[in-house]
């Protein structure tokens, strides 16, 4: 080996490569050749030191901790944070593997050592579709001891419903019923959860991180399952502002109704969506309601504040920086907590007091029934962060390029003696022109996503604003110039005055974009005819539409609408098939997980 040969071109930065050149320079041929053979043996004296370590040397066998991640999503948030959750213990030496709920083996309970598990709430306290088999099986007899797993739980929901997060308070529940060790301390998230959702992943990684002396280990995810990706700067903590460039609304006169089509510039943003996903708008308190707020604490809004966005004044935070309508559970235990109140402890004590307190109420309704003078931090200190509201876009990026399109039901009411109004619609509606700007961002929804076959049937069922998704569907399969059959299920109120984009679906159905389109309009009739009486109607062809390889969608209202379309399809499905309420049920689970049944239910 000739050592002075290969100094330049080997494996060291140029200060290295200077001093081992000054270094070698002097020596001789003989003392080269010692020091050629002495780190000849060197090397091989390393390489038997790493084939046979020391048997009392346990640091360097390279004892890897394992995490499993399971994620049970609605819209794909869980699945993201679980994939985030894997690349962070990779930096750790932390061998991670990714799996969707739905597909999970309960048998491989046994052989798992360290879980993290990750679960949205869907509906009302209820698991998502894919979570569902390990939920109930994890509260079921067959449930195993998993005294030799250390888990913990990241909770995801949205506070303004009763049963918030219960879906993870249950898990985390059922596996301390069954030893499982709790390692650190569920987190519960609501909207706005980035934040919590970092904060828990550090402290659970940090209470199962031990040693990882070996390389970094790749990250095993199953094929099944892809990790959320959108390369704009622009995010939920950090909203673009687009322009309103149209407005228009949609219900003709006489209408009972009021639906809003927006048209939004993403010009420069970087923002790219699919149909299927979900655009964030943040909106505002309106100022009617700020001034009523202040007079009754006797603040000037005027007050300097420490917001969660910064100091400012307390006038700009109560606008833009918390929310004062809708009333929410977190509310109430917040300003209980300040106010000692004794009436708002009674009311939650007891879930079905809470259900009948909130409805229609909001932060001034609780400040006149329950007065309290606060301070002017004091106050924001019981109030929910200002969180956006997800609107399904309707509209497909490859047809509209810059553009954004929503289409938003306007929330107006009366409540306890007064007008009231949608945090985020009225915004748009009543205090937001064209030309002016609303922060906004893209919320992916793996979950709800066209057939990766352009040629596969769908069957898309979407009352009311229900039908945004759809819109964007029939322009993503426009503009791709593949025409794989279409079925749409529309209904509303009335056919004059709220037909919503009667011209375009008409249109469609023309081109043989759209094969089929039926509706239904509750009011026209004396009896009311909703989508899933069209559905039933029809259900023979649906029916074999579905053996054909149909996938079935439905968007909108998921207290009642989106549960009676269901009862609909089990029906048809049984009838049609000739087979058991059982069988019927296995249908549709086998549907779901195989994602070929999509709901986009709010």
């Amino acid at each position: 080996m000739d050592l002075k040969k290969g100094i330049e071109r080997g494996p060291f930065n140029d200060g290295q490569a200077k001093k081992l050149n000054e270094a070698l320079s002097g020596l001789d041929s003989s003392q080269l050749q010692w020091l050629s053979g002495y780190f000849s043996g060197l090397n091989q004296e390393s390489l038997v030191t790493m084939a046979t370590p020391d048997q009392h040397d346990t640091t360097s066998q390279n004892k890897v901790q394992k995490l499993d991640i399971l994620f049970g999503s609605h819209t794909g948030n869980s699945e993201s944070i679980a994939f985030n959750l894997a690349a962070n213990a990779q930096d750790k030496g932390i061998e991670a593997k990714v799996s969707d709920m739905a597909s999970f083996k309960t048998r491989n309970l046994k052989k798992i050592t360290n879980l993290a598990v990750i679960v949205s709430t869907h509906g009302l306290g209820e698991p998502p579709v894919q979570a569902e088999d390990l939920y109930n099986f994890l509260h079921s007899k067959k449930a195993p001891d998993l005294s030799h797993v250390k888990f913990s739980v990241l909770a995801l929901g949205d506070s303004s419903y009763v049963d918030y997060c219960q879906t993870g308070k249950d898990f985390d529940a059922a596996l301390e019923k069954h030893g499982a060790q709790r390692i650190s301390s569920r987190q519960d998230c609501d909207v706005d959860y980035e934040d919590e959702a970092e904060a828990w992943q550090k402290t659970f990684l940090q209470a199962i991180s031990k040693t990882s002396n070996g390389g970094s280990p790749a990250v095993e995810v199953q094929s099944h399952t892809t990790a959320p990706v959108n390369g704009s700067r622009y995010s939920r903590k950090n909203p673009f502002e687009a322009i309103i460039l149209e407005k228009i609304k949609l219900n003709g006169r006489g209408s009972s109704k009021e639906t809003i089509h927006l048209e939004l510039d993403l010009k420069g943003s970087g923002l790219q969506y699919e149909p299927g996903d979900a655009l964030g708008v943040y909106g505002a308190n309106p100022p009617s309601l700020i001034e009523q707020v202040l007079s009754i604490t006797n603040l000037s809004g005027d007050e300097q504040v420490e917001s969660h966005k910064g100091k400012k004044s307390l006038m700009e935070a109560l606008t833009y920086d918390y929310e004062l309508t809708p009333l929410s559970r977190v509310n109430l235990s917040k300003y209980g907590e300040v106010t000692g109140s004794t009436k708002l402890k009674e009311i939650l004590s007891d879930n079905m007091k809470i259900l009948e307190y909130l409805p229609g109420r909001d932060f001034l309704d609780l400040l006149k029934e329950e007065p309290h003078k606060f301070e002017p931090n004091e106050l924001l200190s019981v109030l929910r962060k200002n969180t956006p509201r997800m609107y399904s876009i309707a509209s497909s990026q490859d047809a509209v390029e810059d553009e954004v399109h929503l289409l938003v039901s306007v929330v107006r009411y009366s409540a306890f003696g007064r007008n009231k109004e949608g945090h985020c619609s009225a915004t748009l509606a009543d205090r937001l022109q064209i030309d002016d700007k609303v922060k906004v961002f893209v919320d992916k929804n793996s979950r709800f996503k066209l057939p990766t076959d352009p040629e596969a049937p769908v069957i898309m069922v979407g009352p009311g604003t229900g039908v945004a998704p759809f819109r964007a569907f029939m322009q993503q399969r426009e503009v791709s110039e593949k025409k794989g059959q279409s079925w749409l299920f529309f209904g509303d109120r009335n056919f004059t005055t709220d037909f919503l984009y009667q011209t375009e679906w008409q249109q469609y159905l023309k081109e043989g974009v759209l094969t089929k389109a039926d509706v239904a309009f509750s009011r026209d009739y004396e009896q009311k005819t909703y989508v899933q009486h069209r559905m039933l109607e029809n259900g023979k062809e649906l029916y074999d539409w579905l053996e054909k390889g149909a996938h079935f969608y439905v968007c909108g209202d998921a207290k009642k609408m989106a549960k009676d379309v269901d009862v609909a399809l089990r029906d048809i499905i049984q009838q049609q098939g000739g087979v058991t309420p059982e069988k019927a049920e296995e249908y549709v689970k086998y549907l779901q997980v195989s994602k070929r049944y999509q709901s986009d239910v709010y």
